[in-house]
């Protein structure tokens, strides 16, 4: 009888907010209809449109909360966008001195807890079915609801029979599938984030950080908006994701459901306790027995998958209502149903048997085929029409194949690397004669190309062939579309898709494509590639964004411009992977989503976020084992690797590592193995295996510049930088290494990789005793790692400036920077350079006099880490000399310079002077 959760059946003793009679708008206020905790509910009166209202009025005093009038515009704008018969409908949203108001649908039943008892089990059912498409079409507007339960349910039955009315209500919760916490946001946006919408987020936390007392730079106002935010939602509801504090997802929302379903159904809860008992059932997943009389064949698994601890092991709202539709429907139709879907099969068997069950069995039988898709020929005469069938087509291709049980796509990258890395024309169509070479060298079973040309009128004709590694052909077609523009990339796609998915597999079924997009977006998409494809990541970066702009939920668009965002460092990309990746979960996209996922976990990486890279990396390899893609698994194993080789430890980095190159090689994939060549090389030289390292770098550098991979030129450059340091009479050659690698890097716009070749630099330099050059390169390091956000490298470069000072004798201005590195490093949890940071300052106060207090830092750092480093057993050995144990430094001076010819090269020259 009200459209307010829990409302209550008597008027509160709390002050009303509007008296009977009240204008508020066009809208008369007629009754109170109940109250809860955000306000009440009015029964009101719409004279233009002669009809009753609910009219939800916002409280005001201190007892409301300070983030409810975000979340209360939030829910009129989320209804509003969601038209849809079990939702309940919004009609107006006000805002004026006297308060905050929303006009709904007026709703006559009771809500699902009250309506529960006098349901049959058939009609619990029906209710759920319509929740489920409820969400359905919430979930693909990219809203999640986050506070499911049965009091947000109403149920109604339609005058004169038993059918069921349902509506969801109560969307005060509900957010945008983009992980901003409550009460950041000043701008509601509709739809799928957009750009605009990221930006006003960062001014709006800029704006809040002003008025405070602290003054956080624009990186932490993002930071803000992007972390998953405090727990909001009714905890026996709740997700496990919701309870743990993490972004909820549209499958958060299967989850309450799932609950909500269970209780109706089974009468208790599914997990057994009360309150925090309860909670920490949900994370265990420590279900009771799901016991209920009457249910159909097949509810109770449904139920039991919606119900599943990992999100992406649950069902989506939309398969959980076709499912329970399909449970309910007669019998007569179902036997009919069956019937048909047997002669269906039987049909499908015989001409599947006939046509040798597909094309391709004998590629098939243990994994996937590779699929190389290769740039399509223009033939049509126009040069405008270049990138769409050299770049964009092919991609369209990839991303309609993704996920199938039969076909793996070698990706765009991977491709375009191979072909320079076989001194093929970097662009255009491949003569036959080295197609066998190129897929070879991907690890690729098939290769699949076609000739675009003009058609009749103003149409265009997509002429294509699959063949084998032989040579041999399996299969080739024909489409066509009535237009000349770019825009044909995904209707021509979507058709190729289909018809090599059915004539690889004839009984699989339609694959779903890509959703409509403008032509104005795709244009500008194809531009940003083509630029991308260049090298032009700042011309790329406002193509595609544009792109994004135009069509906020085309995912392809919106990771062009995060990719280019991360390169150019212009503006944080993280809430774009965010944007994108959301974006394509809304578009049931699953591999623009893995791809968007594994980018954020890089970027996560390289800011030192340790802990949400893993999270995040974890993620996109489950839903690349889910779909079966081995070779992105293979690069999110290389990506997990980096990490925990920067936080020093080499046995985790070393099995990651291990996983990649073996995926790598069971796939024949050749050039992509040389990255994985190439990291486990780093390792061997921190074991001070110099000639092993050094032959694994120089056989990846060939590779690499062979095919003009210019990025994978400049890293493995300046890893032998990094390796010629640590060799006797090595620091020219070191510095030759650095040079040529931050070249290559300007030359790209490769913003991140600077800040390692600036570092290099500078241990060259104080390696020679050029304290200030090393100082001036140090702080030149530093700059460029705050404007990229790499926080890792600037505590590195802050401790380093620390040792250039400390080494030139300016001990007070050492242990400022020492403080500063310490204080980050801190919060990066790295605790061995914590204990460097200690260890430094020690070392500063004992050259100074200051014994008792060196001492106590060096015991400090003790507690932290008890590894003997060259940096510490440096420190350990001035304060011996410092306090008359000349001995025991010169064997901790000794020690520590055997460590540091692999560990620290650039302390050779002072260490050998402290052992005179």
């Amino acid at each position: 009888m009200s459209n307010e959760t829990n409302a209550e059946s008597a008027p509160s003793s709390r002050r009303r907010i509007l008296a009977p009679g009240t204008q508020v708008g066009r809208f008369r206020v007629e009754a109170l209809l109940g109250t809860g905790g955000m306000g009440e509910v009015y029964q009101a009166w719409d004279p233009t449109l002669e009809r009753s209202v609910a009219l939800k009025a916002l409280r005001a005093g201190a007892d409301r909360e300070a983030t409810a009038p975000e979340r209360f515009r939030r829910e009129a704008l989320a209804l509003a966008q969601l038209n849809h018969p079990n939702v309940c409908q919004v009609h107006d949203w006000m805002e004026n001195p006297s308060g905050t108001y929303i006009a709904m649908e007026l709703l006559e039943g009771r809500t699902l807890d009250q309506a529960a008892p006098d349901l049959t089990v058939r009609e619990k059912l029906q209710v759920v079915s319509a929740v489920a498409h409820a969400l359905e079409a919430a979930h693909a507007k990219g809203l999640i609801h986050r506070d499911l339960k049965p009091g947000n349910i109403m149920v109604a039955q339609t005058p004169g029979s038993r059918k069921l009315q349902v509506k969801v209500l109560d969307f005060g919760l509900a957010r945008l599938v983009d992980p901003s916490g409550p009460g950041d946001t000043r701008v509601t946006p509709s739809g799928v984030p957009t750009l605009a919408t990221l930006q006003a987020l960062e001014k709006a936390g800029r704006a809040k950080a002003e008025d405070s007392a602290e003054e956080p730079s624009a990186p932490q106002a993002w930071e803000r908006i992007t972390q998953a935010g405090t727990f909001m939602g009714s905890p026996s509801y709740a997700s496990p994701e919701q309870i743990q504090g993490q972004a909820a997802g549209s499958s958060s929302d299967v989850f309450s459901l799932g609950i909500v379903a269970w209780e109706l159904l089974a009468g208790e809860h599914p997990f057994p306790g009360e309150g925090r008992a309860r909670m920490l059932a949900i994370v265990q997943g420590s279900r009771r027995d799901l016991k209920v009389r009457g249910l159909p064949s097949g509810a109770s698994e449904l139920l039991l998958s919606m119900l599943e601890a990992h999100p992406f092991k649950r069902p989506t709202a939309a398969q959980v209502g076709r499912r329970l539709d399909h449970l309910l429907r007669p019998r007569s139709a179902l036997r009919w149903a069956g019937a048909s879907a047997m002669g269906a099969l039987v049909l499908a068997v015989g001409a599947n048997w006939f046509s040798s069950r597909g094309i391709i069995p004998d590629l098939t039988r243990e994994r996937p085929a590779r699929l190389a898709i290769l740039p399509f020929t223009n033939a049509t005469g126009d040069i405008h029409l270049e990138p769409l069938t050299q770049l964009v087509l092919p991609q369209m291709i990839e991303a309609s194949l993704g996920g199938q049980a039969k076909l793996t796509p070698v990706d765009a990258d991977s491709l375009a690397r191979g072909r320079v890395a076989l001194r093929l024309t970097p662009r255009g169509p491949i003569p036959p004669e080295d197609q066998a070479r190129l897929i070879a060298a991907l690890g690729a079973q098939l290769v699949l190309r076609g000739t675009l040309s003009r058609g009749g009128g103003d149409s265009v004709v997509l002429a294509y062939e699959l063949r084998d590694a032989s040579g041999k052909l399996r299969h080739s077609g024909e489409t066509r579309e009535a237009s000349g523009r770019v825009a044909v990339s995904l209707p021509l796609a979507r058709k190729v898709a289909a018809n090599l998915i059915k004539a690889v597999d004839p009984l699989i079924s339609q694959p779903k494509g890509m959703l409509p997009v403008a032509p104005e977006a795709l244009e500008a998409y194809v531009h940003g590639a083509d630029l991308m494809d260049r090298g032009d990541f700042k011309e790329a970066a406002p193509a595609f964004q544009a792109a994004a702009l135009k069509a906020p939920d085309f995912a392809p668009a919106i990771i062009g411009y995060a990719r280019c965002l991360s390169r150019l460092a212009d503006m944080p990309p993280e809430p774009v992977f965010q944007w994108a990746r959301w974006s394509a979960r809304a578009q049931g996209d699953r591999v623009s989503e893995m791809k968007a996922l594994h980018y954020l976990s890089v970027r996560q990486g390289d800011r030192g976020q340790w802990e949400a890279s893993d999270r995040t990396g974890r993620e996109a390899l489950e839903l690349a084992h889910l779909l079966g893609d081995a070779s992105f698994e293979a690069g999110i194993h290389a990506t997990l690797g980096v990490n925990f080789q920067r936080q020093h430890k080499p046995a985790e980095a070393e099995a990651e590592y291990q996983k990649a190159l073996a995926r790598y090689q069971r796939l024949g994939d050749k050039l992509n193995a040389t990255r994985s060549f190439n990291n486990l090389a780093v390792i061997e030289k921190e074991r001070g295996h110099l000639k092993e390292a050094e032959a694994r770098y120089q056989s990846a550098l060939q590779i690499v510049q062979a095919y003009g991979d210019r990025w994978g030129e400049s890293f493995i450059t300046n890893n032998l930088g990094d390796l010629a340091l640590a060799q006797d009479g090595g620091l020219d050659r070191a510095e030759s290494f650095f040079r040529q690698a931050m070249s290559l890097r300007e030359t790209i716009g490769d913003a991140n990789g600077l800040v390692y070749s600036l570092m290099g630099l500078a241990s060259v330099a104080q390696a020679r005793g050029e304290l200030d050059r090393a100082e001036g390169l140090e702080r030149q390091c530093l700059d460029q790692a705050r404007k990229t956000q790499l926080r890792p490298m600037e505590a590195t470069a802050l401790y380093n400036l620390g040792e250039v000072n400390r080494d030139a004798g300016h001990y007070e201005a050492a242990r400022m920077f020492y403080r500063q590195s310490l204080v980050l490093h801190q919060e990066l949890g790295d605790t061995l350079m914590e204990t460097h940071c200690l260890a430094a300052e020690a070392e500063c106060m004992a050259r100074e006099g200051r014994r008792g207090m060196a001492r106590a830092l060096l015991d400090r750092s003790r507690t932290l880490s008890t590894e003997e480093t060259p940096y510490i057993l440096r420190a350990q050995a001035w304060l011996a000399r410092s306090e008359g144990r000349p001995d025991e430094a010169k064997a901790l001076f000794g020690k520590s310079l055997d460590s540091a010819r692999i560990q620290a090269p650039e302390l050779i020259r002072e260490l050998k002077e402290a052992l005179r």
